[in-house]
């Protein structure tokens, strides 16, 4: 018989969550607690007896479910993390921070702020863009991603590799436990939910049952949670297909040590060409992260010499790519197809006690930059709205009121960044006749490029003093100049010279 672990009599609330063992520091990986027959209840620093201590479960371990938790937490809050992976592993490239969750962060835990930004790079006196694939010059800047910052008093918008993100939140999930325990629980993978009178029960893969107030489905884009929650299985390819929408994309990503001196001065570039466009990413000790958007049809088999069919698709296209393409190792580029799903406008992402969040309810194309941003203001807002209720009764209609609060600024955002991808392919015919795009679009765009960033950074709880960023933002990048310079000395053979 499976062993039964209780987190709450099964709709009777129960003021301690049961947590799990405390798992070490990351380095190079997290292991997995042992399971105990007892869990241990950890009191938080931010608790107050005035507020109810719901138990929430939260699937899923990313970026999204460490996030929420932290916000749980420091509203009063009895949290689980369940997460399938069996190790926390270095994993991805860096992604954008942009000034609505780095606002977040800030309002949630100025400690976590400051632990990001002694790991990240800032956009703050960088360029960002996009380029001419075939020529490399630049064509259009976002100024708007550190105007509107500057102007409206809003913490400036970073770079951060995925895995440093990660462990500073693992880092203040501890900070914040006043006992030697953690509400991470690794090798824990979601089976099935059930939603009960009051509360939810969760069946994990080996067995195991779990009972809560409420159950969030933060487990990414092919989420356990959704699946069971909508009726669309995403186990296979063709699932997969069926549930989100194929962006006439296929993906290629690599992560190599590459020397130039201008990946110093670029926050992101996007180089467009014919039918394709390339995206680079430089990231912290003389890494830059790529990649390569190949227009293609749905569900073609995955390429078996990926570097060599690169190398051929970008023959023509500026130094920057072709370096950067040959600088990556055959296994070291990652490929997939590029899917995205519709905003969830006709179907709520929430029932009664169970609510989607992050990428299960709105994954954005990765050109907007906002993915985690929109995860942590969802964390942020469900928190928040926890901690005015008084009764576990009132958890069916605050889902609701979370999903009406958040899907339409989310559709919106996930809009744009579609919206960007059909840009581009438009745009790229018409390269040949560069000067007349310059002449019909150069006017109009900068604005629009504005009020895509302004809509996207509006949601920003609080506000920094400009002269306070860029003070911070020249320590942060002075830093990572001497890290990237250090690398470069430590292995020279690799990249440009």
């Amino acid at each position: 018989m499976a062993a039964v672990y209780t987190a709450s009599l099964c709709g009777v609330h129960n003021p301690t969550l049961s947590r799990m063992t405390r798992v070490g520091r990351l380095n190079t990986t997290r292991k997995a607690p042992v399971a105990r027959n007892q869990f241990t209840t950890v009191k938080n620093v931010m608790d107050d007896s005035r507020q109810p201590a719901f138990d929430v479960i939260i699937a899923g371990g990313g970026l999204a479910g460490l996030f929420l938790a932290i916000c749980l937490i420091r509203n009063g809050m009895n949290v689980v993390v369940l997460e399938k992976t069996k190790q926390y592993r270095p994993l991805g490239g860096p992604i954008q921070l942009a000034s609505n969750g780095l606002g977040v962060v800030h309002a949630i835990s100025p400690e976590l702020a400051e632990s990001i930004y002694s790991v990240s790079r800032p956009f703050w006196g960088t360029r960002s863009g996009i380029r001419d694939g075939l020529t490399s010059e630049w064509m259009f800047t976002f100024d708007a991603i550190t105007d509107i910052p500057a102007t409206q008093d809003m913490p400036f918008s970073i770079c951060i590799d995925r895995s440093d993100l990660q462990a500073a939140l693992l880092d203040e999930i501890d900070r914040i436990c006043t006992q030697k325990a953690s509400v991470v629980r690794l090798d824990a993978a979601v089976a099935k939910y059930i939603e009960m009178e009051a509360g939810v029960r969760v069946t994990l893969e080996n067995g195991e049952i779990l009972c809560g107030d409420l159950l969030v489905g933060a487990d990414g884009i092919w989420s356990t949670i959704r699946s069971q929650m909508f009726g669309e299985p995403s186990n296979s390819v063709e699932e997969r297909f069926a549930a989100a929408s194929f962006t006439g994309f296929k993906l290629f990503s690599g992560l190599p040590l590459c020397k130039s001196d201008e990946f110093l001065e670029i926050g992101y570039s996007a180089f467009i060409g014919p039918d394709h466009y390339f995206v680079v990413c430089p990231d912290r000790f003389g890494r830059v992260q790529w990649y390569a958007f190949i227009k293609a049809t749905p569900q073609e088999p995955e390429v078996a010499n990926a570097k060599t069919m690169l190398t051929k698709t970008f023959a023509n296209w500026a130094p920057q790519v072709k370096e950067l393409i040959l600088a990556t190792k055959e296994d070291e580029i990652v490929q997939r197809d590029l899917l995205d799903r519709v905003p969830s406008i006709s179907k709520s992402w929430a029932s009664s006690y169970v609510t989607l969040l992050g990428d299960s309810c709105h994954a954005t194309m990765p050109n907007i930059g906002q993915g985690t941003g929109l995860a942590f203001e969802d964390g942020y807002v469900l928190a928040s709205m926890l901690s005015d209720i008084a009764s576990q009764s009132e958890i069916p209609r605050l889902l609701q009121k979370f999903y009406k609060t958040r899907i339409l600024r989310t559709a919106i955002v996930q809009g744009l960044g579609r919206l960007n991808s059909e840009a581009i392919k438009l745009l790229t015919p018409l390269l040949p006749i560069r000067p007349v795009v310059d002449f019909m679009l150069s006017p109009m765009l900068p604005s629009i490029f504005y009020l895509q960033f302004a809509y996207c950074y509006s949601f920003c709880p609080v506000k920094i003093p400009s002269d306070e960023s860029k003070k911070r933002a020249t320590a942060m990048e002075k830093r990572h100049r001497c890290e990237t310079e250090q690398a470069w000395n430590d292995d020279s053979n690799h990249g440009i010279s």
